[in-house]
């Protein structure tokens, strides 16, 4: 590969536009549930050493990295998302891989895609594993491609390693396999009659598997010598992809962790919690109904259309142009296409809570095929242009255009203007509003210089008090209250609970008061006031007086999911204390709502 071809040239170029659309504004957004979840445990292996498999965060590979990029650069939301952001990034240049068996242009259309996709866009600026996952195997796959091509054994191992890091960061690496393994079927049924079963006409098996049909049917001691070489390679690639695996998983900290434990203490716990993890996610599908299945397959396939139509449309356009091709049909777009298409139709059996994000692991095998069908548009329009037929080449272009103008729209949309908009189908529902930025900035800023214990007091009824948890805040419903914990441990802010109306507020309040607030909802389940409309106990209204600035916020982005609504109170004198002389946005004063700036705070 050189440098000074156009075509990687090209590539590098998509490549560095994608890292750009990742990593600007990267921590504006507001943490989702999901996020906060995975920072926080990512925050508890830095402080304590101790880490273990849990299922329910998916694969440890995340709070690896959190760990290593909290300890150097604090934890912010920016940085929670930074190696998402960078491994879906860099994605583009796996193109570059697959050369071989794509034309120039339906490489650099493959880079575009993977860069581009409004759906990939998204979720690679979401510190959640699907991306990871979906890179990570992709690289895999390549990495087999070159090593099924000739370019040396150490393919087989680099897709080892790649298949391994998949799986530590999301169980579904597994069903990427089993969706090659599929592909691989349906070409090789390909092979005896066809490109597609019934089309084509029959072609041998030896001319299908290439040099590998050659040595197969070379002389006995060649051949033997071949399969036990090719054989020991692919056992040592598997021993490896284990051995990673089990490392990876391997509990931290404790009698049973690695370093720590005995070997074989170390190994039954990971062993045991790799079971308990797989039979949970993959437990999923005998559960569903038909009803669920049907309504979670529409939503899919709903989304997709609108928010990667461009990518989804080219898509169906590849694969039958390749499959009209018949025995020139590329085996490497026809498995791209069964293994994107199995895809659509198996991951809304698997998900248990729809989320939109399950739709990047059948976007990113389809880009194959859409490349194909982007670059057939490409052809089609040079030949109408050289055969001087404007009126074919105009309708080529404005297709084109048309393809360009959704991924622009909708991928600046939905990443950038309205990334938490409950209009925006991409954004699931445990994603808080907007505006609780202001609160959790004011809340950081307002305990930072504060003296004394608590720092904050969260009010409300046992639905959302709790005493007696082993994740801080301990008194807090922690997984209602998310994204809370990860801000306020991010800001090392103590806490303090009290049960309302059982328990009275305390004579001195802190600096920062969380209360439950409900809502009216109406249909579909969105609320029906403001914000700033949000109701409290009139108890705590009277005591915080004008002392304190009230944020209101929806704590799910329709407001009806948990809890409908919070209201924090920061008292004005210690938010203005802190930030006293820093930047102040639009004039306001430093304790005006929604215009305040905090520098120098563990979270931005």
């Amino acid at each position: 590969m050189s440098l000074r071809d156009r075509t990687v040239q090209a590539v590098l170029a998509v490549t560095l536009v994608a890292l750009l659309a990742r990593f600007v504004l990267l921590g504006q957004r507001v943490a989702h549930f999901d996020e906060a979840r995975v920072a926080w445990w990512g925050l508890e292996y830095l402080e304590t050493g101790s880490i273990s498999y849990r299922y329910m965060i998916h694969g440890p590979l995340m709070q690896y990295l959190h760990r290593l990029l909290f300890d150097v650069f604090g934890p912010t939301d920016f940085v929670m998302r930074a190696p998402v952001a960078l491994v879906g990034g860099l994605l583009p240049l796996v193109a570059l891989w697959l050369r071989r068996h794509l034309d120039d242009v339906e490489t650099v259309a493959l880079a575009a895609f993977l860069a581009l996709d409004p759906v990939l866009l998204y979720y690679s600026r979401f510190a959640r594993s699907t991306v990871l996952v979906a890179a990570f195997c992709v690289v895999a796959f390549a990495a087999l491609v070159r090593w099924y091509d000739g370019d040396g054994v150490g393919y087989l191992y680099v897709a080892a390693g790649g298949l391994a890091l998949g799986f530590a960061a999301k169980e579904n690496a597994a069903v990427y396999v089993l969706c090659w393994l599929g592909a691989a079927g349906l070409l090789a049924a390909g092979a005896l009659v066809g490109p597609v079963p019934p089309v084509g006409r029959r072609v041998s098996v030896r001319a299908r598997l290439g040099r590998y049909g050659d040595a197969l049917a070379g002389e006995a001691p060649d051949r033997r010598q071949w399969l036990v070489r090719t054989g020991l390679h692919v056992a040592g690639a598997a021993a490896l992809a284990s051995l990673l695996v089990l490392f990876l998983f391997a509990p931290r900290g404790g009698d049973a962790g690695l370093w720590t434990g005995s070997l074989g203490a170390t190994l039954e716990t990971t062993i045991s919690d790799l079971q308990e993890g797989l039979s949970h996610w993959f437990g999923q599908g005998a559960e569903k109904s038909v009803a669920d299945y049907t309504d979670n397959l529409e939503r899919y396939v709903r989304t997709s259309a609108e928010y990667a139509g461009a990518l989804a449309g080219l898509a169906v356009v590849g694969f039958l142009s390749e499959v009209a091709r018949r025995e020139d049909a590329r085996p490497l777009v026809l498995g791209c296409g069964y293994w994107g298409f199995a895809s659509v139709v198996g991951y809304p059996l698997g998900t248990d809570i729809w989320g939109a994000w399950i739709i990047v692991n059948a976007l990113v095998p389809l880009s194959v095929p859409a490349a194909v069908g982007l670059g057939r548009f490409v052809a089609v329009g040079r030949d109408a242009w050289a055969d001087a037929d404007r009126v074919s080449a105009a309708i080529v272009a404005v297709v084109l255009l048309l393809a360009a103008g959704q991924v622009a729209v909708v991928g600046v949309s939905a990443a950038f203007v309205e990334p938490t908009s409950p209009d925006n189908d991409l954004v699931q529902f445990a994603q808080p509003q907007q505006s609780m930025r202001e609160p959790i900035e004011a809340t950081a800023a307002a305990t930072a210089g504060h003296e004394g214990e608590p720092d904050v007091l969260f009010y409300g009824n046992a639905e959302f008090v709790k005493e007696g948890g082993y994740r801080s805040p301990t008194c807090v419903r922690w997984t209602r209250t998310l994204p809370w914990a990860w801000y306020l441990r991010g800001a090392d802010a103590s806490v303090r609970c009290r049960d309302a109306p059982n328990e009275d507020l305390p004579e001195e309040l802190p600096p920062v008061v969380i209360a439950a607030a409900d809502c009216e909802l109406e249909r579909p389940v969105r609320c029906r006031q403001a914000p700033g409309e949000l109701s409290v106990p009139p108890d705590l209204r009277e005591r915080v007086g004008d002392d304190y600035v009230r944020y209101g916020s929806l704590h799910r982005t329709t407001g009806g999911s948990f809890f409908h609504g919070m209201v924090v109170y920061v008292r004005a004198d210690a938010l203005r204390a802190h930030t006293a002389g820093r930047n102040v946005v639009n004039g306001a004063s430093p304790h005006t709502r929604a215009n305040v700036t905090v520098e120098g705070t563990a979270i931005t």
